[in-house]
Formats: structure tokens, sequence, C-alpha cells
């Protein structure tokens, strides 16, 4: 996916995979709650920001319904 010129979602996956998801399962575990809940909070968060930066409401739904994450590639917490 390409939302701006010359910038990629890919090019984070690092990111993603090595210290976001991490850090979304560590703080459900430490608070006892379930790993959705709180990646749906996050969700909404970042789909705030992106709102903010002009990214169109049907942009992010549409991108969400086209995500796949290739679970082999998933740390081995999150499988």
């Amino acid at each position: 996916m390409n939302l701006y010129d010359g910038h990629r979602v890919e090019d984070h996956a690092a990111f993603l995979f090595d210290d976001l998801l991490p850090a979304v399962v560590g703080y459900a575990d430490s608070k006892g709650v379930p790993v959705g809940v709180v990646a749906f909070a996050t969700c909404m968060a970042m789909a705030g920001l992106m709102v903010i930066e002009g990214i169109e409401r049907d942009e992010i739904i549409r991108a969400i319904g086209e995500m796949r994450v290739p679970a082999n590639k998933a740390p081995e917490a999150l499988r």
C-alpha cells in the first residue's frame, strides 16, 4: 500500500512486528485484558491520527479490508 508518494507501509514492517505488536501484547498481558481489546483501542487511536493527517475514512476502511498479515512472519508470542 502506498498512501504517500515515496513512502510504503511495508517499509515499517520491522517496527510493527518487533516493537508495536509486542508492546500491544505485553500491555494487554500486564493489564489482564484480551489482546484484541488493546489492539482495537490502538487501531482507533491510530485511525484518529490518520484522519488528522488528512487520510479519508473510506481509505482507512479500504486498507483494513485489503490488509493481509502473514501469520508465519509474526513474532512467536502473536501466533
